[in-house]
């Protein structure tokens, strides 16, 4: 982390000798109020003492809440750069697995944006790709095909990154492929056409490929597919998507007729049992290997660069910033407002009021 602004915590010095004045004529303001009514010994007889306590936690929260409006204004941020690759010399296309079990939830929590909120493993295959993979584009080409039962072309090969996002966004999603399962085989064949049709011979291709491991094709037919990415020359990448331990389907996260028929349902259900999806990276492994690509199980967004996992090619680092200004402005709020609605004098103890028995009548004699 470091501060766009550094010359302004300079202005932390000031800070504890301002503080510590302005609680003093506090404190001696009150002083001077007791005194305007009289003398301060006979005064402080029939008044709540001055709670040098509450001044102190006042004075605290008021210290904090300037030092951290201080360090807002000198804009922290993060270095959030990225790698690109020589323009006009890439076409990559991205080809992402949209079956039901791509649903599965394992990544609550760890992706930022409205987009992402669920932590689908599909939504973490979508973040890679706006995050990373089109970051490092500029002024090259990126095709999406996303499959499950069959292969479907989300996007062409283009180099207009902003429509390509609002693809990414919004239509890339769970099983927005037609069919049912995890055609692998035929998402790349569909990948192949692409190449085919609009990718200049002299390019650089690279299939990255998004998937929990699901394949119904078998790996025989999965070894056509590795003997034509090599006869194409077309480089192979493979992220591994989830857990390897099981996980459940949430039905609010699948497609709306999935979701039409699960009604009254939390979880995916399968011939009356709830159904458990798992990362299988055997298949995943298995691929990559026979492609001579690489594999990455991703556990975390910072597992995936594409720049680094591409073999051999001369990356340009573009220096990027993220502000986290918002962090202590907040937080400076927070100490400010509680200087201001902390109470000075102590409360003082509801009196109870003794209640005398009832004396005794004596019975006339």
């Amino acid at each position: 982390m470091h501060f766009l602004n550094p010359l302004v915590l300079w202005l932390l010095a000031v800070v504890p000798p301002l503080g510590a004045a302005m609680v003093w004529l506090a404190w001696r303001r009150k002083k001077q109020l007791q005194a305007y009514f009289g003398e301060e010994r006979l005064v402080s007889r029939y008044s709540k003492p001055l709670a040098r306590q509450a001044y102190q936690f006042k004075a605290m929260w008021a210290f904090l809440g300037l030092a951290a409006l201080i360090v807002a204004l000198a804009r922290p941020s993060l270095e959030r750069g990225h790698t690109e690759f020589p323009q006009g010399t890439v076409d990559v296309i991205a080809i992402v697995d949209v079956s039901r079990s791509m649903a599965a939830q394992d990544y609550k929590g760890q992706l930022s944006g409205h987009y992402f909120s669920g932590g689908t493993r599909l939504d973490m295959a979508r973040y890679l790709i706006v995050q990373d993979v089109v970051p490092s584009l500029q002024g090259n080409r990126l095709g999406v095909v996303s499959f499950a039962g069959d292969g479907f072309p989300q996007a062409f090969l283009t180099d207009d990154m902003p429509a390509l996002g609002w693809v990414l966004r919004r239509a890339l999603t769970v099983s927005s492929a037609p069919g049912e399962g995890s055609e692998l085989v035929k998402a790349f064949n569909l990948a192949f056409q692409l190449y085919d049709l609009d990718s200049d011979p002299n390019h650089r291709k690279v299939v990255v490929l998004f998937s929990d491991g699901g394949n119904d094709d078998g790996l025989d037919a999965l070894a056509d597919v590795v003997s034509e990415c090599k006869k194409r020359d077309i480089e192979v990448i493979v992220a591994g998507l989830g857990k390897t331990t099981p996980s459940a389907i949430p039905v609010s996260e699948l497609a709306p007729p999935d979701q039409y028929a699960m009604r009254g349902k939390d979880w995916y259900e399968v011939d009356g049992e709830v159904a458990m999806t798992a990362l299988d990276e055997n298949t995943l492994r298995y691929f990559a290997n026979a492609t001579g690509g690489r594999y990455v199980r991703v556990t975390a967004p910072e597992d995936f660069h594409i720049g680094s996992l591409i073999s051999s090619v001369e990356m340009k680092h573009k220096p990027g910033e993220q502000e986290i200004f918002y962090f202590p402005l907040i937080l400076a709020a927070v100490l400010l407002f509680l200087s201001w609605v902390s109470p000075m004098e102590p409360r003082a103890a509801k009196e109870s009021t003794p209640v005398s028995k009832p004396e005794r009548q004596r019975a006339p004699r």
